[in-house]
C-alpha cells in the first residue's frame, strides 16, 4: 500500500528534517554516558591488532620485525569497531583516554544513526509507505533501552546496527542480483561474523532459504548456484581480510575463535537477580531472556509484534505450502519476511537451548529488535490496508502514540539513566526484582556525586559487585583522576553499591554501623546505585 500524500515533495523534505533533528539532539547528549566494563578491554584489543596490521605490511621492507611478537598479543575476539576507532584516533591524534571513550561513544552513535537512516529506506522499499516508515525509526528511537546504549554498546547495538546494513544489503541483492550488489552483501556479511559469532545465524539461515527457494527448478537452480558460490567466495574473502587474527593461519584459527569465544562467554559467571531471587548466570531458566525481553519492550510495541508474527506465521504457513510447487519461487518481499522470521525464532531457539550461561539480559540478542520492528511495522500495514473501520484504527494509533509519548517524557525524566527501563506493565515489580546497571554505567554519575560533596585531594572509592570502577576511572577528567584512588573494601572512604554481584557476598552495609548511606542514584524513586561513606 503506497500512501500518496506521504510520497510528496513536502513530506521527503519533512523526512529529512526529521532525521536532522534526531542526529543533533542526541549528539548534544553523548558525552552523559558512562563507560562500560569491557570498554578498556576491547580497546586494547584494537590497539594491539592495529600494532600487528602495520608491522604485517612493514614486515615486506624490514626483515627484522618480529612478527610473532606482536601476533602473540592480538586476542581472538572480533576487533571491528574496536580497530576502526584506533585509526580514527591516530589519524586525528586522540591520546587522552576520556577522549579516547569518547570518541569510541561518538563513532558508535554515528554507525548506529547511519542505520537508522538504512532501516528507514528498507522499510521504505519493502512496504512502499514514507510514513510507516518514520514509525519504524521512531519505535527504535523511543525504545529508551536501545537508544542509551546506541551510545556506548559497541558490542550489541554495534551489533545490530551492522545487522540492518545486511538486512538492506540483502534485500537488494534479492532484487538484483548484479556483481556490485553481491559483492556489498559479501561485505556486510563478512562484517556480521566478524562483529560477532551469532552473526552465523542469519547467515546460514540465509544460504539455507536461498537454495531451497530453487530446488524445484533446475535450470534456475544451476544458474542462483553461481550466483552464490561467487557470494560465498566474497564472503570468504572478506572475513579472513577483516580479522587479522586469522592471517597466520584462517582455518585452524577460526575454528579456535570461535570455539574460545564460546568458552569465554559460558565460563562468566554472575549472579543475577532474577523475579527477586539471586541465581548464578550458569543456572537460570530456559525462558530468561525471553522474559527480559517482553518486560524492556514497550507496550505498544510487544502488542504490535505478537501480531505481527501471528499473523505473518499464518501467511508464511500457506506460502511454503505453496513453495512445494514446482514452478513456485519467493518474491523478495516473501522471501525477506520469511527470512526474518527464520532468524528470530532460531536465534531465540539456539540461544534458550544451547547457551548456558546468561546474564546481560536480553542485550546479546538485540541485533533481533529491528526484526521486531519489522513485524510491528507488518501488523500496522495490515491495519491501515484492512477492512477496520476507521475510527477504530484511530483509536489504535491513538493508544500507540499515547504509549511512546511516555516513553519520550519518561527518556527525558531519565537521562542518562534511560538503560534501566521497563515497560508500563511490569515497572513497579521489577525495578526490585531484577537487575537494573549490569555494566556499572552509573558508576559515572556516583563517581560525580562524590567528587562535588568530597572536596578531600585524595578519595578511595571501592564498587561492590561485578562491574569495577576502572573503565568510569579512566573516563575522568586528568583533574578529577588525581583525586580519586580505585580502592577495596577495607580502605575505602566510599563505597558504591548498584547491586550486581559475581559472587555470593553480601556485606550488609545497611547493618554495618562502619558505613552511612548517603546517597541513592534514583530513577521514580526506585535506587539503581548506593553510595556509602564509612564513618568509623
Amino acid at each position: 500500500m503506497k500512501n500518496n500524500f506521504f510520497s510528496s515533495s513536502f513530506n521527503q523534505s519533512f523526512v529529512y528534517l526529521y532525521f536532522i533533528i534526531i542526529f543533533l539532539i542526541c549528539w548534544l547528549q553523548i558525552g552523559d554516558y558512562g563507560a562500560t566494563l569491557d570498554d578498556e578491554l576491547y580497546y586494547l584489543n584494537g590497539v594491539n591488532s592495529y600494532e600487528y596490521i602495520k608491522n604485517f605490511f612493514l614486515s615486506f621492507f624490514d626483515n627484522e620485525i618480529n612478527l610473532s611478537e606482536y601476533k602473540s598479543k592480538v586476542k581472538e575476539w572480533p576487533i571491528v569497531f574496536e580497530l576502526f576507532l584506533v585509526f580514527v584516533c591516530n589519524l586525528f591524534n586522540i591520546s587522552q583516554i576520556e577522549d579516547i571513550y569518547l570518541t569510541a561513544h561518538k563513532i558508535n552513535f554515528i554507525i548506529f544513526f547511519c542505520s537508522l537512516i538504512i532501516f528507514y529506506k528498507f522499510i521504505n522499499k519493502r512496504f512502499e509507505n514514507n510514513f510507516i516508515s518514520i514509525v519504524a525509526v521512531s519505535f527504535i528511537i523511543l525504545s529508551p533501552r536501545i537508544f542509551a546504549e546506541s551510545f556506548y554498546n559497541s558490542r550489541d547495538i554495534f551489533f545490530m546496527s551492522l545487522f540492518i546494513f545486511y538486512t538492506y544489503s540483502g534485500y537488494n541483492f534479492l532484487a538484483k542480483k548484479n556483481i556490485l550488489n553481491t559483492i556489498i552483501f559479501a561485505f556486510f556479511t563478512a562484517l556480521l561474523i566478524n562483529a560477532k559469532i551469532l552473526g552465523l545465524i542469519p547467515f546460514t539461515l540465509f544460504c539455507l532459504l536461498y537454495l531451497y527457494n530453487y530446488l524445484n527448478t533446475k535450470i534456475k537452480l544451476i544458474k542462483n548456484i553461481k550466483i552464490f558460490l561467487f557470494y560465498l567466495l566474497f564472503c570468504i574473502t572478506f572475513i579472513y581480510l577483516l580479522w587479522p587474527f586469522l592471517w597466520s593461519s584462517p582455518f585452524n584459527n577460526l575454528l579456535f575463535a570461535f570455539k574460545n569465544i564460546l568458552k569465554d562467554h559460558e565460563n562468566i559467571i554472575i549472579i543475577n537477580n532474577y523475579f527477586g531471587n539471586y541465581i548464578p548466570s550458569n543456572m537460570m531458566p530456559w525462558h530468561y531472556r525471553l522474559v527480559w525481553f517482553f518486560i524492556t519492550t514497550p507496550v505498544s510495541i510487544g502488542l504490535l509484534f505478537i501480531g505481527g508474527l501471528i499473523l505473518s506465521f499464518k501467511n508464511k504457513l500457506i506460502l511454503i505450502t505453496k513453495s512445494l510447487n514446482d514452478s513456485f519461487e519467493f518474491e523478495k518481499k516473501q522471501f525477506t519476511d520469511l527470512f526474518l522470521l527464520l532468524v528470530f525464532l532460531g536465534s531465540f531457539f539456539i540461544v534458550l537451548e544451547f547457551n548456558k550461561s546468561k546474564f546481560g539480559g536480553w542485550r546479546h540478542l538485540y541485533f533481533l529488535y529491528p526484526i521486531t520492528i519489522y513485524f510491528c511495522i507488518y501488523f500496522i500495514n495490515f491495519l491501515l490496508s484492512s477492512f477496520l473501520k476507521t475510527y477504530y484504527r484511530l483509536i489504535i494509533f491513538c493508544l500507540i502514540a499515547l504509549n511512546f509519548g511516555y516513553n519520550f517524557l519518561w527518556s527525558i525524566n531519565n537521562h542518562p539513566h534511560q538503560y534501566i527501563f521497563f515497560n508500563l506493565l511490569v515497572k513497579k515489580y521489577a525495578m526490585n526484582n531484577f537487575d537494573l546497571d549490569w555494566w556499572g554505567i552509573s558508576h559515572k554519575s556516583s563517581i560525580k556525586y562524590i567528587l562535588d560533596n568530597d572536596k578531600s585531594s585524595k578519595i578511595k572509592i571501592y564498587a561492590i559487585g561485578f562491574t569495577s570502577l576502572r573503565n568510569s576511572y579512566l573516563y575522568l577528567n586528568e583533574q578529577d583522576k588525581s583525586r580519586v584512588i580505585i580502592s577495596d573494601y577495607k580502605n575505602s572512604n566510599y563505597i558504591i553499591d548498584t547491586k550486581m554481584k559475581r559472587i555470593r557476598v553480601n556485606y550488609n552495609l545497611d547493618k554495618n554501623n562502619n558505613f552511612k548511606l548517603i546517597y541513592q542514584l534514583k530513577s521514580e524513586n526506585y535506587p539503581i546505585s548506593s553510595i556509602y561513606k564509612r564513618i568509623n
